[in-house]
């Protein structure tokens, strides 16, 4: 069964919203910054965290990871990013430069099975670990991260799930020139165990796309319904819009009519 899981945002702050998220929701999708949310505490059973496994971690990332669980005793799945090639990022606009430590391609896999056979002890079996694709912008921070082969890699080698956000990859391939549906054929589609729902934009003064988190579209809505239909594995619709409540609203229950 497909299950929407909104993420505990902001808009959680007003009750009256709050309400109505829970209430168009089948679950909810924590975030670092909501780790401490403790209302309906029985539908929080996925947790999106922005740590980077491909990275070397130290006391720090696993005293998180332990606070995770901790505060999550219902949870189903845990998703990490591939953001950047590097552990210390530097932001530009909206977009990564390199900064601190530059990992190689090698060393990213190698971290990754050391962190990622860790987190599995942590969680256990009752828990799905994945990891979403991130988008490319042209800067050296994002060599290798977005490649259709390497995010393959890394869930194939690790035995993961994948969450899918399809604007970060529609974004990847504005921003590459590359084929949408060729770049999507050589993801881990077949791993995929949540969908992440929103539009995104043209900057025409620089050229490049960029994850505007618009709320879904009739193409995007098109895009899901067709991936749902092609692969069983799918357990969560995400959609991620923060904006407003009414458009919210009105997109929590247009993906809802897909399933």
């Amino acid at each position: 069964m497909i299950r929407l899981a909104t993420p505990v945002s902001h808009l959680f702050e007003n009750q009256e919203y709050e309400k109505i998220i829970v209430k168009n929701s089948d679950v909810l999708e924590c975030r670092d910054k909501s780790v401490d949310y403790e209302n309906h505490i029985n539908k929080q059973e996925l947790f999106h965290c922005e740590l980077q496994p491909i990275h070397e971690w130290g006391d720090k990332e696993w005293s998180f990871l332990q606070k995770i669980k901790d505060a999550k005793p219902n949870l189903k799945l845990l998703t990490l990013h591939l953001a950047s090639c590097c552990d210390k990022p530097s932001l530009n606009g909206r977009m990564f430069e390199l900064g601190g430590k530059e990992y190689t391609r090698i060393e990213m896999k190698d971290f990754a099975k050391i962190n990622f056979t860790k987190i599995k002890n942590i969680f256990g079996d009752s828990v799905d670990i994945a990891i979403e694709n991130n988008n490319y912008y042209p800067t050296d921070a994002y060599r290798d991260v977005t490649e259709a082969g390497f995010i393959s890699e890394i869930v194939n080698e690790n035995n993961l799930r994948f969450l899918f956000d399809i604007a970060h990859a529609k974004v990847t391939c504005f921003n590459k020139n590359i084929n949408f549906e060729k770049y999507k054929k050589e993801l881990p589609l077949d791993k995929i165990i949540q969908l992440h729902i929103c539009t995104y934009n043209i900057d025409n003064k620089l050229n490049h796309a960029y994850d505007a988190h618009n709320y879904p579209n009739d193409e995007e809505l098109l895009e899901v319904s067709k991936i749902i239909s092609e692969y069983e594995n799918i357990k969560y619709l995400t959609v991620e819009y923060y904006r407003d409540i009414e458009n919210l609203e009105i997109s929590l229950k247009k993906v809802k009519e897909l399933v």
